[in-house]
């Protein structure tokens, strides 16, 4: 959302915020971050919420840094890289163009800017959806109108109540996940599409990490092109897509931050950039995105 509204939205990294209260999607992928009008704002929001929270089980024991410490040292020396299989994909001409743009200011400021691969990244849309849809149908499965969740009005015994209630009380695009998450659980698919799905997932943060190792920092697009109008889109693997360069940061458990780079060239509107972190290294995606940030000098803002 941050990407298709011109704003910034940082994901922190799984367990730097803490998840009490929050009603639960994929227990293993949700992760709370602002939106924000710039780099700045999402690093100050970030350090008055991160922290150790005992309510929640997957929040991270460790000494939390001062968030937005030192991001306005420049990025002279940082090593940056291009996952060639990113720019392999459908991307409009105005986003390629937003990327390129990104990587020239990143040279520009001195930061030392290669294309690199990220060979699991085909698997990562598709593993992504198998994992969040088995553990969506178990966190859902909670809201039965008797203790939790809507209450149908209409209903003669207890199993209509329940029917009626979860039937009225979600809409479609929770229903088709909640069925596909029944799917791959199911005793004949369940080693054919959930265990491999987090083999997969095993393997994508493996890859990450190895890049890591030589990388700063990772520069993506945030979408595969800028905003499509409501309704344009009904079939709902054409609405997944917009996730592809996003959800492998999910599956890896990584920290990573969308920038607006460029408004579209017809329509005018916003075309966002990633810069992506190795876990828990907030300060480092900070200092990239917040010396991008004043590179690009992006001043389309919408009213916040």
């Amino acid at each position: 959302p941050a990407a298709f509204c011109g704003v910034v939205g940082l994901k922190p990294t799984y367990g730097t915020v803490s998840r009490y209260g929050l009603m639960a999607f994929a227990s293993s992928l949700d992760q709370i971050g602002p939106v924000t009008k710039n780099v700045s704002d999402a690093a100050f929001l970030l350090d008055i919420i991160a922290g150790n929270d005992k309510k929640d089980s997957t929040s991270a024991i460790m000494e939390y840094p001062r968030y937005g410490e030192g991001m306005e040292t420049d990025v002279k020396g940082m090593k940056v890289g291009v996952p060639k299989e990113y720019m392999e994909q459908e991307v409009s001409a105005d986003v390629r163009a937003a990327l390129h743009d990104s990587i020239k200011k990143f040279e520009e400021m001195g930061a030392i800017v290669e294309e690199t691969s990220l060979p699991t990244f085909d698997y990562a849309l598709s593993a992504y959806y198998v994992i969040a849809s088995a553990e969506v149908t178990s966190n859902l499965s909670r809201f039965d109108g008797i203790r939790y969740g809507y209450r149908t009005e209409h209903y003669e015994n207890w199993k209509e109540m329940y029917k009626n209630s979860r039937s009225e009380g979600f809409g479609n695009e929770a229903k088709r996940r909640i069925m596909l998450g029944n799917y791959v659980l199911s005793s004949g698919y369940y080693d054919a599409y959930y265990l491999k799905a987090l083999k997969a997932r095993t393997l994508i943060k493996r890859d990450f990490d190895k890049l890591f190792e030589t990388y700063d920092v990772l520069l993506s697009p945030a979408t595969t092109a800028e905003a499509f109008k409501l309704g344009e889109k009904s079939r709902p693997i054409d609405m997944y897509v917009t996730d592809l360069f996003t959800v492998p940061v999910n599956i890896a458990g990584l920290t990573a931050i969308s920038l607006p780079a460029a408004l579209t060239k017809e329509t005018g509107m916003p075309i966002g950039v990633q810069v992506i972190a190795k876990a828990f290294d907030e300060n480092t995606m900070f200092r990239a995105a917040y010396n991008l940030e004043q590179a690009l000098a992006f001043s389309a803002k919408p009213c916040l």
